[in-house]
């Protein structure tokens, strides 16, 4: 009754396990297509050694670097079921994951997909902290698609996204609505769940279900590069919200205002971020990303000319703070002890 899409790219230590929590699922009833985007390392081997041990799991290996949402479509598509559940390599699975989603994805007619809380473990896979997103701002069950794309997506001013690459989704909408945009690169799924909100509601299981290793553990493969995260998010949340309040014009205008003050501050707090970290030539870069935006590259302008000013200023702080943090620790240390 579930297909499984599972990812991978370049992660074969971690992917054994993952692949392991997968067969060891209370619900049985799956297939799992492993989609292997041109792996270098021993990826190859060991879906194969597992295939040839479970007839449930189909793989599949590109001739070529198809990156996230080319991959992650390709898999989709070969799926049987009504239903499909979709994960990433490198990441541990809570034995009841897909029993879970099945049962909320299944039982609620309005629900379009289901998503969890998801946390970071260290490298004994103990848990660290839950901190991808304050899931406290949820309860178990429906969320009404109102309220997650017009109170949570369109309201966070640095543009993130509380349901992660991970989730059942009904196959059907997958078909309707188009799959992942490719333009959208590895932030393709998060277009995908405002698309969704626009007719179905989400389900949310309060459980973490699902942990990845912290990136000093396993280094992330995607696009960390946060302007062309900005700029991709820009172009969706823009599309999303024309489309969401298409006809109220009194609404629209509101909610445009709204966007433009929270991209041009979001904007700017990123181009402070890179400077603080003292990437000048990275920021010099940024021009070819920004050319074809007249007010975000007069953001950039007006602090590349004011770079002189602000690199010591910023440095100077990071001095500080880093005294600051090491002053503190022995008081800590003591106050825990006690």
């Amino acid at each position: 009754m579930v297909s499984i899409v599972l990812v991978t790219y370049n992660r074969a230590e971690r992917l054994k396990l993952s692949i392991e929590d997968i067969l060891n699922q209370t619900f049985k009833d799956f297939e799992l297509i492993i989609c292997d985007d041109c792996s270098t390392d021993e990826t190859e081997d060991i879906c194969k050694q597992f295939a040839s041990k479970d007839d449930r799991i189909r793989y599949f290996r590109h001739a070529s670097n198809k990156r996230m949402p080319e991959n992650c479509n390709f898999g989709i598509k070969q799926a049987k079921y009504p239903y499909v559940a979709i994960l990433h390599d490198g990441d541990r699975f809570r034995a009841d994951l897909i029993e879970q989603w099945y049962k909320a994805c299944s039982e609620n007619e309005t629900v379009g997909f289901v998503f969890n809380a998801i946390g970071t473990t260290d490298a004994d896979e103990n848990l660290v902290s839950s901190e991808i997103f304050d899931y406290n701002l949820f309860k178990e069950g429906i969320i009404k698609k109102e309220h997650l794309l017009h109170e949570v997506y369109f309201r966070y001013w640095r543009f993130p996204s509380p349901v992660y690459g991970e989730v059942m989704v009904k196959k059907k909408l997958l078909e309707q609505k188009g799959f992942f945009k490719k333009r959208y690169g590895f932030y393709a799924d998060v277009d995908f769940w405002m698309e969704v909100l626009q007719t179905h509601d989400a389900y949310f299981c309060a459980d973490i279900l699902i942990t990845g290793p912290a990136k000093e553990i396993q280094p992330r493969l995607f696009d960390d590069n946060p302007i062309r995260y900005f700029i991709y998010m820009f172009y969706m949340h823009l599309h999303h919200r024309k489309k969401a309040f298409r006809g109220q014009a009194l609404r629209l205008t509101k909610e445009m205002a709204i966007f433009w003050v929270q991209a041009f501050f979001g904007f700017n707090f990123w181009l402070l971020a890179i400077v603080k970290n003292f990437s000048f030539m990275y920021f010099i870069a940024l021009r070819r990303l920004l050319k074809s935006n007249i007010l975000f590259l007069t953001s950039w302008t007006i602090i590349l000319v004011l770079y002189p000013l602000l690199y010591p200023f910023l440095k100077f702080y990071s001095v500080v703070k880093r005294f600051l943090s090491k002053a503190a620790a022995p008081r800590k240390l003591e106050s825990s002890a006690v």
